[in-house]
């Protein structure tokens, strides 16, 4: 093979494993300027309202039920005694104004921002969620048309195994956020160094 043939195939060798470095180091780049944005989505539009609404509604339910029967953590349960009609009557009107004024947006936030899970598929606690305002809904309608007969949806809400995961999945985002920005600010710290 001639000496002319061989440069060229090698400064065509040389030219495409370039473009392909080039290549993987734009798309490198890339991923790495799209982990921060997918972070601060997931938090600013999923784990972070989530978070806060639930919390916000687990702490005045609370208070609601203490206020209805001191010390207690629930007001539907074997051991807790039946409530009258004026606490029921309370009842339906803290789960038709708190309950489910809350639960809708909720339920929107989690239909439509599924894509910013951290997990591939939904957590148990969220379809357990979504099942019981659903179960609510129809209860909420029965009140609406004057039969009271049913207090509860025919799903329990998930309690704490919703909370424990949304402060979790909030807690381990945030300290990924803060390891990204300060690995931007040690990248940036380099730069400025070399310069």
């Amino acid at each position: 093979m001639p000496e002319a043939a061989v440069a060229a195939s090698a400064a065509i060798c040389v030219a495409v494993l370039g473009a392909l470095l080039s290549y993987l180091y734009a798309r490198r780049l890339e991923r790495r300027k799209s982990r921060p944005e997918r972070l601060n989505a997931q938090l600013r539009e999923f784990y972070g309202p989530l978070y806060a609404i639930f919390e916000a509604t687990r702490i005045a339910h609370l208070r609601f039920v203490n206020t209805l029967r001191p010390g207690s953590t629930t007001l539907f349960a074997p051991d807790v005694p039946p409530l009258n009609i004026g606490e029921l009557r309370l009842w339906r009107l803290w789960a038709m104004s708190t309950h489910q004024h809350r639960s809708t947006p909720t339920d929107d936030v989690i239909i439509n921002k599924a894509h910013l899970l951290i997990e591939d598929e939904m957590p148990q606690c969220l379809l357990d969620f979504r099942a019981h305002k659903a179960g609510y809904d129809v209860v909420i309608e029965r009140w609406k048309q004057g039969d009271y007969t049913e207090h509860l949806s025919v799903v329990r809400h998930p309690g704490d195994a919703i909370l424990d995961y949304l402060e979790r999945s909030f807690i381990e985002l945030k300290r990924k956020q803060a390891e990204e920005i300060d690995a931007r600010k040690d990248g940036q710290a380099m730069s400025r160094s070399r310069t």
